[in-house]
């Protein structure tokens, strides 16, 4: 199991419910093994390109980057 968790989840999604991103980072908060969960829903976004600023790509390496200092 990891133990650093980023998930980002679209608002104006239609591959599938908003619950399911939600009761997995609430699942994950509750694991022993988790350290964090970084989760955040974006509006107006869909699943794919769900960030609030910048791009994916960017924003994943700098969290990546945070999460092993």
């Amino acid at each position: 199991m990891a133990q650093y968790w980023r998930i980002r989840t679209g608002i104006a999604q239609s591959d599938t419910a908003l619950s399911t991103e939600v009761n997995l980072a609430l699942a994950l908060e509750n694991y022993d093994g988790v350290e964090d969960v970084d989760f955040e829903t974006v509006w107006g976004e869909g699943h794919t390109q769900a960030e609030r600023t910048g791009d994916s790509t960017t924003n994943f390496i700098e969290w990546v980057n945070t999460c092993m200092k």
